[in-house]
This record gives C-alpha cells, structure tokens and sequence, in this order.
C-alpha cells in the first residue's frame, strides 16, 4: 500500500471505471514481470490472461506489447485489435504476422539497444525462429543499423536489409544447432574459423561429392556478411577497450583473407559461371512485343474509362498497373526504376522548349519528337542518371492518377507516382509486367521481362553496326557502363561465334586469308562447298539464271518507276529467258550422253554410287524450272542495293529482310536468300563488264 501506483489506485473510487483500468494494469505488470522470471528459468507456471482449453508450451505465449497481459501467439491479433491501452495513433489494421513481431521486438533486450528507424524495419520481418534469431544477437542487429544509416533513406532496399538480415539469422541459427556457438562474438574466434566456413557450406547447400553449392550465391553474400559483422565487433571492441576481442577480430580478418578464396569463393564462383555454360538465348521475339504493346493499349483504354466513371482503388490500381508496364516496355526501363519514381520528381519535370541553337541542328522529324515525348530524369542503378521519356498519353494518364489519389485511399505520405492505395509502398514493376505478359496471348511470356527487353534493344543496335559514339548513347539511356552493355546486353556469343568468327576459321582452313585484307568481319563473304538446302541452291540458280538473262535496266528510271521502260524490259527478258527455261532436245541429248559417259569411265561404280546420285539429283534441281525476276522485283531490289553492286559489296541477310518486308507485296515470292543471291551476282556480273580483261 505504499507503493505510490498502489496508493493511487486506493484513493479511486471503489468499482469506478479508472480503479479497475488501473487495478488490471497493476496485475498485468506483475504477471509480466513473474512470467518474464518463469519463461527465462523453466520452472513455476504461467499467469495467462485467458486460460485455454488445451495445455500449451511457454514458448507458445507471448506478451501483449500495450497491456503486457499473456495471450497464445495465435490469438494476440485478436486482443491487439481491441487492447484499452493501446494508444490512439497506432495503426488498427495491423495483420498478424504484423503484431507478432512488435511483439517480439518489444520483449527482445537485444532491441532496445537500436534506433527507431531500425526497430520500424525488424518490424516488417516475418515472425518465425529466424527472425528470434536475428532480434537476439546484438552483433547482428549492429548490423541492421549499418544497413540503415547507409540506406535508411530509401524505403524500397528495406526488403534488401530483410534478406540480408534473414541471411546471417540463418546462419546463426545453424551455428546454435550444429555447433553450439551462439553468438557471433564466439565465431569470430580464430579456434572456430574451420567450425563457421562449415555452417557457411552447409546453409549455401554444398555438395561434398560433386563440388559445387546448390546457392553458390548464398555462400558469397555470407562471406561479404561475415567481414562486415567482424568489423562491427572490431569497432566495438576498439570503443570498449576489449582486448581479448580486439585480437580476436583481427586474428579472424587475417585468416578470412587469407583464406576464404580456396574455401569459399572460388568454388562458389566456379559454381555460378557453369550455370551460364550451354544456356539458350533469352530474348524476346518481336511478335510477342507487340503482342504486348496491342493488349497494354486495351488494358489502358478500358481502366482509363472505368477510372473516370467510377473512382474506386481497383479501377485506380488497373489504370496505374498498365500505365507501369507501358513505361517500362516502351523505355526499356528496369522495374524498380519505375517503381521508385516519385510524385515530385514527375511534377517537376523539364517542360522548357528546345534551345534554338540544338533545334538548328536536327531534322524536322527529330524536332517533333522533342515536342512530342515529356523527359523526366530520375536516379538509376549505381546512383546514375537515367531518362524516361512519356507519350501524352502517358502524361494523360498519369495525371488522371494523380487527380484519383486521395478518391481512391492513396495515403498522402506514399510519395510514390505509381503509388498502392492503403499504404506506403508502390507497384512492383516486375509483378505488373509479368501480369500482362501471361495475359496477352505471346508465344513466349517468360521471356517479357525487363531485363529480357533491355537485352532486346541491345542486340539490335548491335546488329545495326552502330558507331562507338551511338552505343555510349543507347547505354547511358539503358542506365548502365559501356562495358557492360557489351559484356552482358549484346548477342549472345553463340551467335557471334556461329555466323562471324566461323567464317575466319574457313578462311584459314582454306588458306585465303590474306584475300580478305583490310575487310571486317560483316564483309568477309566465304564461298565454301558447303551441303545446301535444295532451296538455297534452285534461289542460287534462279539468280544466275536472271543476272544472265535479264536486260540491263537503268537504276534512276528503275527506282522511279518508269512503266514503258519496264514493259520494253519485260519483253526482252521473256525472250533471253527462254532457251535457259527450255532447253533444246539436242542439249539435252548431249548434255545426257555425256554424263552416260561419266558414269561408264568410273572404275569402282560401288565406291562412287552416292556421289552420283547426288551429281544426278543436282542436275535435275538445275534443270528444274526458273522462276525468272520480273522488272518490278529487280526494280525494288534495286531500289535498295543500288549502291551495294556498284560497290561489290555483299548484302547482308537481315537488310535483305527489311529489303523484303519494305517491298512487300512485290517481293512476297522472294525469299532473303534470293535476294542476297541477285545482288551478289549482279555486282559480280558488272564487274566483269567493267574489267573484261
């Protein structure tokens, strides 16, 4: 009765509301207080709140973090949600993983000892033994505070100091179990170095007998982990003048240097790149982007409508997801760019006109592109700069959304653009992205990924032979170095190997290397006996056929069109043609005799059979019946390979498929292996003329 909580309580009136408030405060905390002594001993009983039906183990109870009464884990959501003494300003929605980690965190000692902005991270943690684990070692919540004072601004690496945190609660936790160490203080002792690479192998799912981790990822975060923890004690140590731990931590270093190379990393590394070894490409074809452009257009036109009849948090969310992934599949945007980008950042974006002395220098179609597209900058991977540019209607769109936000329940703290209604956190570009890549009907949806479509533009503009200068633009708009562009964003090295450097290992093989001097490898062209598909050589013999037959038609009155001048060609082509279609029975009869012939000079008939059949069957395919060119398909070639057999220079296969689609439907019946074939022998038959010599 002297106590001066129990004097107050006396001096209420009997069976008031305030006495019993403060009467069950006052046995809550001496039931906290007793319960605390018998949870850390083992021995007496529980004081619970509400007893239950069915016998329970101590660490099946937890405290309530406002009232201090004993609830079941299970049940505390319940008694959260109507608890008389938790305060007006805390959150009544909470879930119930939510309400076991405040919980925990409150009862954890270790947590006392960190900064709120900490605490407010350790509470987003899912409840189970890893994250106990985490809360009950000091050095590893040291460590969540030097997460946070490096990233603590930024609310989206939250989830990166969760995993990271989680990661060395594993192996903690294993350490506890395998090896009776308990905290990291005892591993970082030199006698228990062999004893800590162990528990690292077993949590990474090493494999004795192949060599190799299952997570070969996993092993070397925990070796990056392992430093950092040793220096937060070093540190430590160093303040509190602790000499034992002092050698210790620098025993640990030496040894860890030294080495963590041959125990660890190398292995896991080798482990990493082999995974690489025989993968298939991964990029997207261009059916299935635009699959995914079409149905993005859909879904935008049809959540733009219900947005602006019905204001709810689902048409909000519709609208807001399509406008997402529309930005990051027409920017070529990573996801978490995207998601990151802020209100204010959009509002305050450069709508200044052009500067007359860079307009002077751009074509007119590029000055209505500067006009057309809004450019608003943001902070990309490594802290770089990066652009996005925004269609009007994305910018529509966008500021529908940000009209809708407070109509819709998006808090006014959630500083995000592509903000979630009813909390703080945006879309995830990624999720969006994938949401309508398996909705719009592609062939390949896994491959509609962000860095899948980064990858897409990269080897295009491989592809185009931009110059050095053109690259370092396409990746400071990527968002990445030019080295890495190179390294992990262009074609595929199967690719280059099979249709580049092959062709450089023919060349030696046949020894006519010095005949390609001073050429690259784009214009190296190999002319090797190589077994073709029949389709390939009746195109090679139609081409011949054609450059042979075919008048000489002028390139200007060909590109222009001139009909007389093609009608005239037409006519003389039809009569050359002729004999070549046709043979005469005479030729034949010769031409017949003469391989008769062949085949009765052939000493071994048996050795030689196959080759025969297959000079028959080559004659035959020879024989067979042209298709000639007719004057508008050489006039459409021409109209883009002019200057190529002029040259002599060889067309590609792919300026060949835009030569063939931009004259559709005039080439239909042409394949690109045609085309090649005339503009090769076209250029071959006016140098000839040229040089007849």
């Amino acid at each position: 009765k002297t106590h001066a909580d129990v004097a107050r309580v006396l001096s209420l009136p009997k069976k008031s509301k305030d006495r019993m408030k403060m009467l069950t405060k006052l046995r809550n905390k001496g039931n906290h207080s007793h319960n605390s002594e018998v949870l850390a001993s083992g021995i007496g009983s529980l004081k619970l709140r509400r007893t239950a039906k069915t016998n329970y183990e101590g660490r099946d109870y937890i405290h309530c973090m406002y009232c201090q009464a004993l609830y079941l884990r299970r049940d505390l959501w319940r008694h959260v949600r109507k608890c008389s003494s938790k305060p007006v300003e805390a959150n009544s929605e909470v879930g119930r993983k939510k309400v076991l980690s405040l919980a925990s965190m409150n009862e954890s000692a270790q947590c006392q000892q960190i900064s709120p902005g900490v605490w407010k991270i350790l509470t987003g943690m899912k409840d189970d033994e890893i994250s106990s684990t985490v809360r009950s070692d000091l050095s590893i919540l040291q460590l969540a505070q030097s997460f946070f004072n490096k990233h603590g601004q930024d609310p989206t690496k939250y989830d990166y100091i969760h995993q990271r945190l989680r990661e060395c609660g594993r192996l903690l936790l294993m350490l506890r179990k395998d090896f009776s160490i308990h905290t990291f203080e005892d591993a970082v002792r030199p006698a228990n170095f062999d004893v800590v690479i162990s528990a690292v192998k077993k949590v990474s799912g090493y494999d004795e007998e192949k060599h190799c981790y299952h997570t070969p990822s996993l092993a070397l975060k925990l070796g990056h982990s392992l430093q950092k923890v040793n220096d937060i004690l070093h540190c430590r140590a160093l303040m509190t003048q602790h000499s034992t731990l002092i050698k210790s931590t620098q025993s640990f270093k030496t040894l860890f240097a030294k080495k963590c190379s041959e125990l660890l990393s190398h292995t896991a590394l080798t482990t990493l790149n082999e995974q690489h070894f025989n993968k298939p490409s991964t990029l997207p074809f261009t059916e299935d982007v635009q699959r995914l452009h079409r149905h993005l257009e859909k879904k935008t036109e049809l959540a733009l409508k219900e947005l602006k009849e019905h204001s709810s948090p689902k048409s909000y969310s519709e609208l807001c997801k399509a406008t997402m992934a529309n930005v990051i599949l027409c920017n070529r945007r990573r996801g978490g760019e995207i998601s990151k980008m802020t209100l204010n950042g959009f509002q305050e974006r450069d709508t200044s006109p052009l500067h007359k002395d860079v307009a002077f220098g751009l074509t007119k179609f590029e000055l209505h592109l500067c006009q057309h597209f809004s450019r608003v900058e943001l902070r990309g991977n490594k802290g770089r700069k990066v652009v996005v540019l925004f269609s009007p209607d994305m910018v529509n769109n966008i500021t529908l959304l940000m009209e809708k936000r407070e109509d819709c329940g998006v808090m006014a703290e959630n500083l995000f653009l592509f903000a979630r209604p009813h909390c703080l956190t945006p879309f995830r570009g990624q999720d969006c992205l994938r949401l309508y890549a398996s909705e719009c009907g592609a062939e390949n949806p896994e491959l509609l990924r962000s860095t899948q479509l980064r990858k897409h533009v990269a080897t295009l503009s491989q592809i185009l032979n931009l110059k050095n200068h053109e690259l370092d633009q396409v990746a400071n708009f990527l968002g990445h170095d030019i080295r890495v562009h190179r390294e992990y964003y262009r074609l595929p090295e199967a690719t280059t190997q099979l249709a580049k450097i092959s062709k450089l290992l023919i060349a030696m093989e046949k020894g006519s290397l010095k005949s390609f001097q001073g050429k690259t490898l784009e214009e190296i062209e190999i002319e090797d006996n190589l077994q073709m598909m029949d389709s390939s050589a009746e195109s090679e013999a139609d081409a011949e056929s054609e450059v042979d037959a075919a008048v000489e038609v002028d390139a200007d009155s060909e590109v222009q069109g001139n009909p007389s001048h093609l009608q005239t060609g037409s006519a003389e082509m039809k009569q050359t043609a002729k004999p070549l279609v046709e043979p005469t029975a005479q030729s034949k009869k010769s031409k017949g005799e003469e391989s008769k012939r062949k085949l009765r000079k052939d000493p071994e008939p048996g050795r030689n059979k196959t080759t025969n059949k297959q000079f028959v069957s080559l004659e035959n395919a020879r024989r067979a019946k042209k298709n000639p060119w007719s004057p508008m398909e050489v006039a459409a070639v021409l109209r883009h390979f002019n200057e190529h057999i002029k040259k002599g220079k060889l067309a590609t296969m792919i300026e060949c498929q835009q030569c063939k689609k931009a004259e559709d439907p005039t080439l239909a019946g042409r394949s690109t292996q045609h085309i090649r074939d005339f503009v090769r022998n076209r250029g071959l038959t006016l140098k000839k003329k040229e040089n007849p010599g």
